[in-house]
């Protein structure tokens, strides 16, 4: 399945990248404000959505209507 970085991880990515305290601060408010969808949501809705993802990548569900 997919991994996703926790903020500490992420932060700490960012600090080894070379990035400011300044730089990673702007870069955290900036997903904060606009990518709110994934972070948002509950483990069993981002479980749901990782397994509806797969679903689609392994062909097993389509957006075909018959």
């Amino acid at each position: 399945m997919f991994h996703y970085m926790d903020h500490k991880e992420a932060i700490e990515v960012l600090r080894k990248a070379g990035f400011s305290h300044v730089e990673i601060d702007r870069i955290t408010r900036f997903r904060k404000h606009f990518i709110p969808g994934e972070l948002d949501q509950t483990p069993d809705d981002h479980r749901r959505l990782e397994f509806t993802r797969w679903l689609f990548q392994t062909g097993k569900l389509t957006d075909f209507v018959s």
